[in-house]
């Protein structure tokens, strides 16, 4: 019970991209703008990866390893290339979580198909998020850098 307190809005997240992936396609609305499908698989997926990633901030684990001030500069570079192993495996999971959600349009519903260019929209977004997830890590670690001087 701890475990989905703690990672809540990712596997809300989760779920929600789910349910929207093996509903019936009638239940979308059409629309006229093109590639209007790929662009809502690159925002659902950059949205689930930036959702992951803010989830591993805001658990702690990240801004509980930047807190002490006094630490050494090589302790914070350890915690930096952790956290973006980290960023990297939330990546790799949305990318792969897109995957099986098209095998399961595909094979497990009788109004959806399996796209390989859904899978590639799902990755991109996932790795638009993920820069994004960086520069935020890069961010930060200047910021802490300074504040040290």
């Amino acid at each position: 019970m701890k475990y989905i307190r703690r990672h809540i809005f990712s596997l809300l997240s989760l779920l929600l991209i789910a349910v929207l992936s093996l509903m019936p396609a009638q239940e979308f609305p059409q629309t006229d703008i093109q590639f209007a499908d790929k662009w809502a698989h690159w925002v659902m997926y950059g949205f689930l990866t930036l959702v992951m990633g803010i989830d591993y901030v805001l658990r702690g684990e990240y801004l509980r390893a930047k807190a002490s001030a006094h630490r050494k500069e090589e302790q914070v570079h350890k915690e930096k290339g952790t956290a973006i192993w980290q960023f990297l495996v939330i990546f790799i999971v949305a990318s792969v979580y897109g995957g099986l959600m098209e095998l399961g349009q595909a094979y497990l519903t009788t109004s959806r198909h399996g796209d390989w260019l859904d899978v590639l929209a799902n990755s991109f977004g996932a790795l638009c998020a993920f820069i994004l997830l960086l520069i935020f890590l890069l961010s930060t670690s200047q910021q802490h850098s300074s504040y040290r001087k």
